[in-house]
């Protein structure tokens, strides 16, 4: 890999591939280590891309799986708390920070669907061959996620 694209790739991806691992692991150490593994794959890969969505795409899937390694890890034990997870980022909003605060008390398969939807602006197709689940399990899982964002944060919160 040409060491331009390479730092390209660094520089448009880490903090989305950090938000996709933390939004698995709630784990700031966890995550770190997670992109890290997921750019020295794109390094010292064989991969011909042809454009640079699909480097986009191809880190997105590493670090998708990269994460569900992580947590299959018999030594992770430790998580961060969520405050601390709350202190990593800056929110120009306080319904900002209500809303990331109340998707990371989501179960995990949950939290996860919001984030790669939401954020990530993948379709539920593309989440499911991500997860490896049915479009199905994906779309029950956006929907009883959200109807719980909806119970924590209640009928009066609005995203301005």
């Amino acid at each position: 890999m040409e060491k331009q694209i390479f730092e390209n790739a660094v520089a448009r991806n880490s903090r989305r591939l950090f938000l996709i691992a933390l939004s698995f692991t709630k784990n700031h150490d966890d995550s770190e280590d997670i992109v890290q593994n997921v750019f020295m794959k794109l390094w010292n890969g064989k991969n011909d891309f042809e454009n640079d969505e699909h480097i986009k795409n191809w880190l997105t899937a590493v670090c998708v799986n990269e994460s569900k390694n992580c947590l299959k890890s018999y030594f992770r034990k430790n998580t961060t708390d969520l405050d601390s997870a709350c202190d990593l980022y800056s929110f120009d909003r306080q319904s900002d920070l209500d809303l990331f605060t109340a998707v990371m008390k989501l179960p995990k398969t949950d939290r996860v669907v919001i984030h790669l939807f939401y954020y990530e602006e993948l379709s539920i197709k593309q989440i499911a061959d991500l997860l490896d689940v049915k479009e199905t399990a994906v779309g029950t899982r956006l929907h009883r996620a959200r109807s719980k964002l909806k119970e924590m944060l209640g009928d009066e919160w609005i995203h301005e």
